[in-house]
């Protein structure tokens, strides 16, 4: 039986390119939340802009509990719980509290991550390392080859949902068995 009080990372989507204002509405009522984005330059105006864009468009995860996100889903319709495919009925998808930490610390960490599907990455290959000292210290992953990257790379999976791949120093890498 899940406890509707206790905090946990919700995989959300917020529709029709609403994800950085649903962000900030929560960011408003001290919810923490996280959207994967990346920073572009656009021609606005005749001015080039940098703007912040999500890398996939709706998703959202949200470190909340059930009550607490009730009036927010109350409120806006585009704002909702994704569902896990093929598991028990209304089912939410929730990431462990470690992994999401794992992720977001190696987004923020390096200025260029390379998103990727987890179904396009083969993890068995992968080496199972944490990464020791420097700014990304106790972030764990697979180290491997990854399309679109010269060397290898640290990729921190949420499973079903999305993968990172960053780079790390090699001085900076212990393996794990």
């Amino acid at each position: 039986m899940e406890d509707i009080t206790d905090k946990k990372w919700y995989v959300m989507r917020s529709l029709f390119r609403t994800e950085l204002k649903t962000r900030a509405k929560l960011d408003a009522a001290e919810i923490e939340s996280f959207v994967p984005t990346k920073s572009r330059l656009v021609l606005l105006h005749g001015r080039k802009r940098r703007i912040e864009t999500p890398i996939v468009s709706n998703l959202i995860f949200v470190h909340s509990n059930p009550i607490n996100l009730q009036p927010f889903l109350d409120k806006d319709s585009r704002f909702q719980y994704i569902f896990v495919k093929g598991g028990k009925q209304n089912e939410r998808m929730v990431v462990r509290d470690e992994e999401m930490q794992h992720f977001i610390r190696a987004v923020e960490a390096t200025e260029n991550p390379i998103y990727l599907n987890p179904s396009e990455l083969n993890i068995e290959r992968g080496t199972h390392i944490r990464v020791i000292g420097g700014n990304m210290n106790g972030v764990e992953g697979k180290y491997l080859k990854v399309k679109g990257a010269r060397n290898k790379r640290l990729v921190v999976i949420i499973p079903d949902t999305l993968a990172v791949a960053v780079s790390v120093e090699t001085d900076f890498i212990e393996v794990i068995e």
